[in-house]
């Protein structure tokens, strides 16, 4: 239904209005920044239904606000007006992560951005011989097989160290190397373990500390707005 609107629609508007009719399908909100990225992971992800999609949804706030940012900024660029990175085989990625104990999600979301912050420094010379284009093609092929395989969560969470990057044909070679390979099957160890406990306590940490920022935020501007409305109309 979406492409009978080829002609009258922009590009960025038939893309949009595609994934806001698979949100109506899954009877979910896409009205603000971080619904329309959460439609566009569940397109990734595969999801067919709600509880999936509230699976998604745990994912995603188990990242802290500037990861969130970040990921939000990545989703919603569109590769004509700004740059934006396309991830080849994401879905792959996405698939193998959900599907790998050891993985999930919310671990390969915060791998995205370590890859991210990781190119984005290098994204004006990557582009230099490539006039009037904003889209930077990023292969992850082999992570797709090394997800897959990985046994070992800080192996994966390390990866990036590891990697070699490479500019060929017009795209970003993403290759996970020997270094990591040669990783792929060391065993969760008792230090691993602490050390993800450790991690997702920071992390729930910050989540609290954001969620107490916005409420006193909220707050402030209630107050605000009662004290100038009582000043306009004294009693």
């Amino acid at each position: 239904r979406i492409l009978k609107y080829l002609l009258d629609a922009s590009p960025c508007g038939i893309y949009w209005g595609y994934l806001c009719s698979r949100a109506h399908s899954l009877e979910v909100p896409c009205q603000t920044a971080e619904e329309l990225v959460l439609i566009r992971l569940a397109c990734l992800a595969r999801v067919e239904d709600r509880s999936a999609y509230r699976q998604l949804e745990e994912c995603w706030a188990a990242l802290g606000s500037g990861e969130r940012s970040t990921l939000l900024h990545h989703f919603l660029a569109d590769g004509i007006e700004e740059t934006a990175f396309v991830f080849e085989f994401l879905p792959d990625c996405v698939a193998n992560a959900v599907r790998n104990p050891s993985i999930g999600l919310t671990c390969l979301l915060e791998i995205l951005i370590c890859l991210l912050n990781m190119l984005q420094p290098a994204a004006p010379g990557l582009l230099a011989n490539m006039s009037q284009c904003k889209l930077i093609l990023v292969n992850l092929s082999d992570m797709s097989e090394f997800i897959a395989c990985v046994r070992n969560r800080f192996v994966f969470e390390t990866c990036v160290s590891r990697c070699k990057v490479r500019f060929t044909g017009g795209r970003v070679q993403l290759e996970m190397t020997g270094s990591n390979w040669a990783r792929v099957n060391e065993p969760n160890s008792d230090i691993t373990s602490l050390a993800y406990s450790v991690k997702d306590v920071l992390q729930k940490q910050r989540t609290l500390e954001t969620q107490i920022l916005h409420q006193c935020f909220q707050g402030l501007k209630r107050t605000a707005r009662f004290s100038l409305t009582a000043e306009t109309f004294p009693v």
